[in-house]
């Protein structure tokens, strides 16, 4: 009989609660002592005084170890789109020759 432990299966379950999606066109990164920030906004706005201004609607921390999955997350995830959504073309377009206008 073998001593090694068995692995067992954990179930999961993923739960929304309180959930709402915003939409972020930029992120922000700073790296604390012992955290990463990651800030989300949806853009550059100009105030009333003609001053840029970035609003951040929302700000998640996360450890080190934790940005670094989530790089690899989003890097296989992205590259997954683009062999999925946008394979690359084969060959160049041929150009097209517009009409004669008459």
């Amino acid at each position: 009989m073998s001593n090694q432990p068995q692995a067992s299966q954990q179930s999961l379950q993923i739960k929304h609660e309180n959930f709402t999606a915003r939409y972020a066109n930029h992120a922000l990164v700073t790296v604390g002592a012992e955290e990463v920030y990651l800030d989300f906004t949806s853009g550059i706005v100009a105030d009333g005084s003609g001053v840029s201004v970035m609003p951040i609607h929302t700000r998640i921390a996360m450890t080190p170890s934790g940005v670094v999955r989530l790089a690899q997350l989003l890097q296989q995830t992205t590259a997954n789109f683009q062999v999925v959504q946008i394979p690359p073309p084969t060959t160049p377009p041929t150009p097209v020759q517009p009409a004669p206008v008459e």
